[in-house]
């Protein structure tokens, strides 16, 4: 596995979204149920039962993945977003403006709209969705204040995104790690998590980007040392099974947890 500072570097430099949306987040896309169907499904049941809600959300990803947010859209007053890379934000930025050359995400927005099924249109959620989003930040989840140096008020919520275990070299650095986000949210406040599970690569075009293989016993294990409770735990079988070469995932998981009142 490469070293921290490789992986940083990997993703700082080698940022190809086109490439990753054509490949799995179209519609056409055989790996469109293993990374939308069902882990939204996941999200939109924990969005909606009403206990998680309040002012601020907080959304981490790896990249310019903002309609990750959609199914908390309506229940946070304003959301933050950060990602990895400059090139992400930039493309965020864009998407929020409805700039002409943004990354078309209406196959994921409408999709998520249809596992919601509350009646809105994709064009209202996506609308809903931009004007709630108030900051797009960089993040190094490496660092004790992932957000530096920008310090921003603890969050209601913690969105992670298939996060972590793409920046990390090992467990222990992802342990810390998950204490260092664990900064951004409230006592109390609820993390919704969702992670790749025994992966350890990806490709975007002809480009491999490693991931830290983990498990479901080891998050069970890690997230309780970082200050949080475990509330549910969804476990969901990939079904594109033909494509391993270029995604070796085995299993997604989408998590609930809450953060301890007391550390």
């Amino acid at each position: 596995m490469a070293t921290t500072t490789s992986i940083k570097e990997l993703h700082e430099c080698f940022s190809d979204t086109l490439k990753t949306k054509e490949r799995y987040l179209v519609s056409k896309s055989d790996f469109f149920d293993d990374t939308i169907t069902d882990m939204f499904s996941n999200f939109c049941k924990i969005y909606s039962s009403g206990d998680v809600k309040g002012d601020t959300m907080i959304g981490l990803s790896c990249g310019p993945y903002i309609y990750y947010t959609l199914p908390a859209c309506k229940h946070f007053n304003e959301i933050i977003y950060a990602c990895s890379d400059d090139k992400s934000i930039q493309e965020v930025k864009k998407w929020l403006k409805n700039e002409p050359d943004a990354i078309d995400w209406s196959d994921a927005i409408k999709k998520i709209c249809e596992l919601q099924g509350t009646g809105e249109t994709w064009i209202e959620s996506q609308d809903m969705l931009q004007k709630k989003v108030k900051e797009v930040l960089k993040c190094d989840v490496t660092d004790s204040n992932p957000l530096s140096p920008v310090t921003l008020p603890q969050a209601d919520c913690l969105l992670l995104a298939h996060c972590l275990e793409h920046f990390v070299p090992d467990k222990k650095s992802y342990c810390e790690a998950l204490a260092n986000v664990a900064t951004l949210l409230k006592p109390g406040g609820t993390l919704v998590m969702s992670a790749c599970i025994e992966a350890t690569f990806y490709m975007v075009g002809d480009f491999k980007f490693p991931i830290l293989c983990i498990d479901e016993d080891f998050l069970e294990e890690a997230l309780p040392k970082a200050g949080f409770v475990i509330d549910e735990v969804n476990i969901f079988h990939r079904k594109a099974y033909s494509l391993y070469s270029i995604a070796d995932f085995k299993r997604n998981v989408v998590l609930k947890a809450h953060k301890k009142r007391e550390m």
